[in-house]
């Protein structure tokens, strides 16, 4: 309609309107008239009607503009090739430039290697104001007007990664094949066949990884930190060289780690590699309440042994800082793993896990509703034991092995033990299943190391993206103060991000809900007594020191939260205050956590020893050239099975049964109906839980039994470190060397298996013996009952011949 009225208006400056008669404008007006009737889809042969009857020619410059968009069907649009995505907006800027509506560039798409393959181009009218904008309470000014009307008008264009060329639909893998085809004239000019194109893709990647997966993963970390001197990598092998356990992590990962790291969480996820092993997401949460990522893991499995090799590497990686928290699901792995290099942090298990634990060992719904509470409810310690004897008590879990495991480790869930605990909003792994979830559209189960590593690291960037933009938000964009306290509303819009200020601005307008009971001096010590409105009872003790301007609340928001508490805010309005105090002040939470002064101290003075390092590398190039690190020959990792239960066939059908117990699964050869030998069996348990179950045994711990190719049992060996770092690396290899502390346990081991053996062979013959002589008896019974049945029946047929009259021989 647009497009109309401008291409009339133009038509008739151009032949002078004011020079014609009104029947000359009531001509105008019909024609007008009758081109908006005729249908969009036929809308370029009425603008060719349009300007021929009003004898309106299009200018040169004008045709170079519109020409080649105005004949285009849909059809041929959606053929249309570009040799650029440039060239594609252009192409689509021109369209609607003459049809009348303006464009925006959207979304755009990237494959692994970070290449655009995917871009959108929306008209600026496309989508709808967010509906939380309209119910605010706090607005001051006035709606701005409507400028989104949900158009759905846009293009897509999609590279294809063959030809090099954007087109304006999508080219699958397996249609490759086919506009190659086109292209050259038929398939049998090709010279090739779809094999050989995949042949041709694999051995490109193969190419990367020609001496090795791991040694690739391991020379591309190398080359991270000769190019940033803060990334570093930990390594370590197993006995046949193969790669067991590796953890890395960036500059700004070792920097978020300085900032952010006293509260940490970690999960492992499976089916982000080709040997399946498990990956470790090390996180945080920064100063915008977004997650960050401290570094990654890559464990031989989900012991112990790896766990804590995991952690141990990253306690040196981040220069010996311990967190104060740690936040992980219910695996025992991770709690021996934390206990044994983080004594003194807090663990704190998820609490979704412990709901999902609770539901599948409880089916009471009151004793559920009472675990809620004391996962997320503010209350006393002493509150929740009563509360715990009582439910014990109730529901009769005093001989229940669950409630009493569950309560050992109270510590760790109930919110009484944890309320004064600054956990940084973590209370469950949400953030680290959510890093999971993100994380699937970079990694397939098919991915190599290299693959693994390499997109990892756009994973990281896309996440300091946002946090980039946060940043911005919070220093370019002020707040509308709408609170009556406006000294404290402002000095929190200046000192904290954002996403903080919102919170801390609830607080001061919470504040007006606190009422005032008493005030006691107490030397320089101010004591007030408050009470919220709503609920009388329960009185709030505040402590506020006027010289050192420190204050302490009993309703430990400050201590989880890391900003002051209503009642705070209380106080300070009685005391007649403008600003947050400084010790109130947590520095995590304002704007400046993360200073761009302190960022370039640190980077000059890491430059400053990365210079030297490799001078001091000079000086003995020699020495470094025959380390055993050149002389190491890694090998890729094994395949290994996923975690989790195997997959469960149906029990449907018809199955074969014992001749002996008529149970399913087994035959009469393998019965172990005996008595005897049940109880024997039953005895042996108890030897092979002593023996094989012990901590010496352990597959991470001490020492490992393997079955060698010979079928001997031998020891394992353990990981011992030895350092080796090349010019301006942080990579660091750690050998494996045997060790004899597991000889005599294996020994002993040995002699009580052939004892054993020994006592199961005399039992057999014993068994097999007595079976004998039963079975030569029953045999013997077994020809003298057939003797007497045959005489028996020979006497009766005899018998009968006579009676028919013929003779049978006797």
């Amino acid at each position: 309609m647009q497009g109309y009225l401008v291409l009339w208006l133009v038509s008739t400056a151009k032949v002078g309107i004011s020079e014609y008669s009104v029947m000359l404008l009531w001509k105008y007006s019909v024609l007008l008239l009758r081109v908006l009737v005729v249908e969009l889809i036929e809308l370029p042969n009425s603008v060719k009607i349009l300007m021929d009857e009003t004898g309106y020619e299009m200018l040169d410059e004008e045709a170079g503009d519109y020409g080649d968009v105005l004949q285009l069907s849909k059809e041929e649009i959606m053929n249309k090739a570009f040799r650029s995505d440039e060239a594609a907006y252009e192409f689509y800027r021109r369209f609607s430039k003459c049809f009348g509506f303006g464009i925006r560039k959207g979304d755009l798409g990237k494959d692994e290697s970070g290449r655009v393959i995917r871009c959108r181009f929306f008209c600026n009218r496309a989508g709808l104001r967010q509906r939380h904008h309209y119910d605010r309470l706090d607005r001051q000014r006035g709606h701005r007007p409507e400028t989104h009307t949900n158009c759905q008008a846009k293009l897509s264009v999609y590279l294809d990664v063959v030809s090099g060329i954007w087109r304006a639909h999508g080219v699958s893998t397996s249609k490759i094949m086919g506009y190659m085809a086109g292209q050259a004239g038929g398939y049998s000019l090709m010279g090739f066949t779809k094999k050989d194109a995949y042949n041709y893709i694999n051995k490109a990647k193969r190419a990367k990884i020609i001496d090795g997966d791991a040694n690739a993963a391991v020379v591309y970390l190398e080359g991270k930190a000769r190019a940033d001197p803060m990334s570093m990598a930990r390594y370590n092998l197993t006995k046949d060289n193969m790669l067991a356990n590796m953890f890395w992590a960036d500059g700004g990962s070792r920097v978020d780690y300085q900032y952010f790291g006293n509260v940490l969480a970690f999960d492992s996820t499976y089916k982000k590699n080709k040997y399946q092993r498990p990956l470790v997401i090390f996180s945080g949460v920064n100063n915008h309440k977004q997650t960050t990522i401290f570094g990654f893991g890559f464990v031989l499995d989900e012991s112990v042994g790896p766990y804590k090799w995991l952690l141990e590497n990253l306690l040196e990686v981040m220069c010996n800082k311990k967190p104060s928290v740690v936040v992980t699901d219910g695996c025992n792995s991770m709690k021996a793993a934390i206990k044994s290099v983080f004594p003194e942090a807090t663990h704190r298990l998820c609490a979704w896990h412990m709901e999902k634990n609770v539901t599948a060992n409880v089916k009471e719904e009151g004793l559920r509703q009472c675990f809620t509470r004391w996962l997320y409810s503010e209350m006393e310690i002493d509150e929740f034991e009563a509360e715990w004897d009582d439910a014990v008590e109730e529901y009769g879990l005093q001989n229940s092995f669950w409630a009493k495991e569950t309560f050992q480790k109270r510590m760790m869930w109930a919110n009484a033990y944890l309320q004064d605990k600054f956990c940084a909003g973590f209370r469950t792994t949400s953030r680290c299943e959510g890093i999971n979830a993100y994380v699937k559209n970079f990694l397939k189960s098919r991915h190599s190391l290299l693959d693994m590593v390499q997109n990892l690291e756009l994973v990281v960037r896309e996440y300091r993206n946002n946090e980039l933009l946060a940043q911005f938000r919070s220093f370019h964009g002020m707040p509308v103060m709408t609170t009556c306290l406006d000294p404290l509303e402002k000095y929190a819009a200046d000192a904290y991000t954002r996403e903080i200020f919102v919170d801390a601005k609830k607080e001061i307008v919470g504040a007006g809900a606190v009422n005032f009971v008493a005030k006691i001096r107490r030397s320089t010590t101010m004591v007030y007594t408050l009470e919220e409105y709503g609920d009388p009872g329960r009185e709030v003790i505040v402590l506020y020191d006027r010289v050192s301007m420190k204050m302490e609340c009993r309703c430990n928001f400050w201590s989880q939260k890391g900003i002051p508490c209503r009642h705070m805010f209380f106080v300070m309005k009685h005391e007649h205050l403008t600003r947050i105090p400084e010790r109130m002040d947590l520095k995590r939470r304002r704007k400046d956590a993360k200073s761009l002064d302190k960022y370039a101290e640190i980077e000059e003075a890491l430059n400053g020893l990365h210079t030297l390092c490799q001078e001091l590398d000079r000086g003995h190039e020699n020495v470094r050239q025959n380390k055993a690190y050149d002389t190491v020959e890694m090998h890729d990792p094994a395949v290994v099975k996923t975690k989790g239960a195997p997959r469960v066939r149906r029990q449907g059908g018809w199955k074969r049964r014992c001749t002996r117990c008529r149970k399913t699964g087994h035959t009469k050869r393998y019965c172990n109906a005996d008595g005897a030998f049940v109880s024997k069996a039953k005895d042996n348990k108890d030897f092979e839980a002593t023996n094989l179950g012990s901590e010496g045994s352990s597959p991470t711990e001490g020492v490992r039994l393997e079955q060698g190719k010979t079928g001997d049992l031998r020891p394992n060996n353990l990981a011992t470190q030895v350092c080796s770092e090349s010019s301006g690396s942080k990579i660091r290899l750690q050998h494996e060397i045997p060790v004899a502390t597991g000889c005599n346990e294996t020994m002993e081991w040995e002699r009580n298996m052939i004892s054993n053996t020994d006592d199961l062979l005399a039992q057999f013959k014993t068994g097999f013996e007595s079976r004998r002589s039963e079975t030569m008896e029953c045999k013997r019974n077994v020809i003298r009952n057939t003797d007497d049945l045959l005489k028996q029946l020979l006497t009766q047929i005899t018998d009968i011949s006579s009676r028919l009259g013929s003779r049978f021989p006797a």
